[in-house]
């Protein structure tokens, strides 16, 4: 059986996080995600080009925040992808259990400094 060399997983471009009492949570305007195809050994440079392709977005890959959901004893927390190594721990948990956590998609003026929670 061959394995696949490109992921499809969604995005959702129409949000950003909100800090609340007990945990982190996803305010979009919309439930609607958009494929987008990563590649299974893919760089961060790879995954912002793919993101930007598939959301046609219009900015600088600077620009571009992306997240997703991870759950930790009960509480959920966003999870920030900005380099080669997150990419390749999202992409292990998208291989090692076949789920695929949808990715949240900010684009903002400035590349920002994130702090995990």
């Amino acid at each position: 059986m061959a394995v696949a060399e490109v992921v499809v997983v969604g995005g959702n471009y129409m949000g950003a996080w909100e800090e609340g009492p007990n945990c982190w949570r996803w305010k979009s305007s919309t439930k609607e995600t958009v494929p987008i195809p990563l590649r299974r050994n893919g760089s961060y440079d790879d995954m912002v080009q793919s993101v930007i392709e598939s959301g046609e977005l219009e900015c600088e890959p600077k620009n571009i925040v992306i997240s997703y959901v991870m759950n930790g004893r009960g509480k959920i927390h966003p999870t920030f992808i900005n380099n080669d190594r997150h990419v390749s721990l999202y992409m292990l948990g998208v291989i090692a259990n076949g789920s695929r956590p949808i990715l949240r998609i900010n684009v903002v003026p400035r590349s920002p400094t994130i702090s995990s929670p």
